[in-house]
């Protein structure tokens, strides 16, 4: 138990880290040996703390009036507006390239609905995790077939 709750932890914190997140965090579970349901749910789970983690801290920090002063500058009416008309796709399409913590912060300072982030960021994220997985499992399969085609024509 205690070996696959240090597994799932490394993969929740490599989902969460800047760093890595999804693109880290599913291969190294699998590699640790996870199931492929335990990997998903677990670089999911990290990776949408962050997005919470962001979402809340700026609420807070942006209570703030210097800080509030300091965020507004980053602001742009006109990308503004164009998040309101397209941010659902940006977020879907965008977020597992850039990564969720630019993508919180970026739709924060650009003051997209907060309810909308919160669940496409999700969907995106977990969209990304099961693809990532089913190719990381391709790839896998591919590779161990292969070897066994390469070893039973050499053997």
């Amino acid at each position: 138990m205690m070996d696959y709750i240090s597994k799932a932890f490394l993969v929740w914190f490599l989902g969460f880290f800047p760093a890595s997140e999804i693109f880290v965090a599913v291969p190294s579970g699998i590699a640790l040996g996870l199931d492929y349901c335990s990997t998903v749910v677990w670089s999911v789970t990290g990776s949408y703390i962050a997005i919470l983690l962001i979402h809340y801290g700026y609420e807070f920090f942006s209570q703030i009036p210097q800080v509030k002063t300091w965020l507004d500058h980053f602001s742009s009416q006109r990308f503004k507006n164009w998040i309101d008309i397209y941010g659902i796709g940006f977020v879907l399409l965008i977020t597992p390239l850039l990564g969720v913590w630019v993508m919180s912060v970026t739709m924060k300072v650009f003051k997209m609905d907060s309810g909308r982030f919160l669940v496409y960021s999700f969907i995106s994220v977990v969209i990304s995790a099961v693809a990532l997985t089913a190719l990381t499992y391709t790839g896998i399969d591919l590779a161990t077939n292969g070897y066994k085609m390469i070893t039973s024509i050499a053997g």
